[in-house]
């Protein structure tokens, strides 16, 4: 077996050590500190042994080793096999000549070391599967952190644009000679709304709310109506100071409107904007369910983009399965699940859960029989993890098809098609963009549809598609020369069955008495697209 791998210096300080079998600190770095003086000058050989340990090391940069600690009993071949990975999966993580980069990246080099290694006994993985494990999580993340810098830049320059649309709006009252009553704040609410009043006291622009802020904020100043001006309006006066209660009114108004348009915005990248803007309309909210003793949560996210020309450029599905417990009597359950791996999946369970249970008896287990799961908080004990180049594994396929026509316009047809009838998609929004400011003709829907002027996309909703509606199409045309402009068409739905084989097939409690528990099956899109 083997009993802990290691980084140490060529003085046998640990810089980075994983031990697989109950072992103290101390003995861990008593063992390291006598390794280099077994070491014989000169010797060709990367093992030395005592009576009862074995090392097995390999140099990694100029002043540091990988070290492999087993029993004398051990399969040596085996071993060195798996300290060459070792070596090679820390020179990936990190710079093998800095020891410091290694002490900061110690995590990342335990984890791997997890994956190579379980429980003393190497698992059959090789470099290129190490290097997927151990990235698995870090996609999504970047797409969040890239779409929380772009809202926040673009917030920034909306704010700009409406302080520079009110400056011009005061400037224009100020050219036709407005009276000191209608200057307070930022202008009057008229000048902005089209209103003919001449108010002395500053009114909020948005207290009359006629049109929601989408409306207002897209608004050119120069459409503004002007009042006239009244025959005992005065003029500005120099030296004249304002009130102070109707400066700081107006600053408090002012401060309120842009408050109201931060909340009010959407703004996203321009690729995930339809996105965005498509799920927030038609992911339905889940109703509340009564959650039982024992309540399995399984949950599924899906990532799939094809090119306009039906190539797939990505494919990943991302899931897990969670239990939340609420009565103490379940708190040591067995759950037995059944699953067809037809996809390639890789599965990984928790680290207190028995693999080797899962693996032969296809059963959820907690090692330790003495131990519990925790109480009233979810606790995810399977994920799995889907990755595919072949286009026949995306459950629903998306053909868009624009083409000039001879009088000026694009006729486009679209349509859609389930490749996967066990699964049923509900609420589903597909969102192709328009051109500007135009206004689509459209000659046959299977389901309804809408224009979207703010965001300028026809939304084609479809209420369901499962194995009865597994196909349908929607034409029409737009004036315009540029068959480019209805890319990227944006999926969105909500679906209660996973992608990923799975189910449970009973839970039972520590008297092998089955179990009643509910079960809440999602499966989220959080990017489908065809580009």
């Amino acid at each position: 077996v083997i009993l802990a791998s290691s980084i140490c210096t060529k003085t046998g300080k640990a810089l980075a050590s994983r031990q697989f079998v109950e072992m103290p600190r101390t003995r861990i770095e008593g063992l390291l500190a006598s390794f280099p003086k077994l070491m014989v000058p000169g010797q060709q050989h990367t093992t030395v042994e005592t009576d009862t340990i074995r090392y097995l090391y390999q140099p990694i940069g100029e002043e540091m080793y990988a070290v492999l600690i087993t029993t004398r009993q051990n399969n040596i071949v085996q071993d060195m096999d798996t300290l060459h990975l070792m070596a090679r999966a820390v020179s990936d993580i990190c710079d093998v000549t800095d020891q410091q980069d290694v002490v900061l990246h110690g995590f990342d080099i335990i984890l791997a070391f997890d994956e190579i290694i379980t429980q003393g006994y190497r698992d059959n993985v090789d470099l290129a599967k190490l290097r997927m494990i151990t990235e698995m999580e870090s996609q999504e993340e970047k797409i969040q952190e890239i779409i929380e810098n772009n809202k926040q830049r673009e917030a920034k320059q909306e704010l700009k644009r409406q302080a520079k649309m009110f400056d011009q709006q005061r400037r224009e009252a100020a050219k036709r000679g407005m009276g000191e009553s209608s200057m307070g704040g930022m202008g009057s609410s008229g000048s902005i709304l089209g209103g003919g009043r001449m108010g002395g006291s500053y009114e909020p622009l948005l207290s009359r709310e006629p049109e929601p802020v989408r409306s207002f904020a897209s608004a050119s100043p120069t459409r503004s109506n002007t009042p006239s001006v009244s025959a005992n309006a005065r003029g500005m006066r120099l030296g004249r100071k304002p009130k102070g209660a109707d400066a700081m009114g107006a600053m408090q108004n002012e401060i309120d409107l842009t408050q109201s348009l931060m909340d009010n915005m959407s703004i996203v990248d321009s690729t995930a904007a339809p996105a965005a803007s498509a799920a927030s309309r038609a992911t339905p909210t889940m109703p509340p369910m009564d959650m039982k003793g024992v309540h399995v949560q399984i949950e599924e996210h899906i990532v799939a983009v094809v090119n306009r020309d039906g190539g797939l450029e990505q494919m990943e599905v991302k899931g897990d399965l969670s239990l939340v417990i609420s009565d103490p009597a379940y708190a040591n359950v067995q759950v037995g699940v059944v699953t067809n791996n037809k996809h390639n999946a890789q599965v990984k369970t928790h680290p207190k859960v028995d693999k080797r249970r899962f693996n032969t008896d296809a059963v959820i287990a907690l090692k330790d029989a003495a131990s519990s799961f925790p109480l009233s908080q979810p606790i995810g004990v399977l994920k799995w993890r889907i990755v595919s180049t072949n286009e026949d594994d995306i459950p629903l396929t998306i053909n868009c098809w624009p083409s000039l026509s001879a009088t000026g316009t694009v006729d486009v047809n679209i349509e859609y098609e389930l490749t996967h009838p066990k699964l049923e998609l509900n609420g589903v929004v597909i969102s192709i963009p328009l051109p500007p400011g135009a206004q689509p003709t459209v000659s046959d829907v299977d389901g309804v549809y809408e224009v979207d002027r703010a965001h300028s996309t026809l939304e084609w909703q479809i209420p369901t598609i499962d194995a009865s509606n597994t196909n349908g199409s929607l034409d029409f045309s737009v004036p315009g020369t540029d068959a480019g402009l209805f890319f990227p068409v944006v999926v969105s739905f909500a679906c209660e069955k996973p992608y990923y084989d799975i189910d449970v097939s009973g839970i039972t409690g520590a008297d092998n008495e089955a179990v009643d528990f509910s079960q809440n099956i999602a499966l989220i899109p959080d990017q489908y697209a065809v580009i």
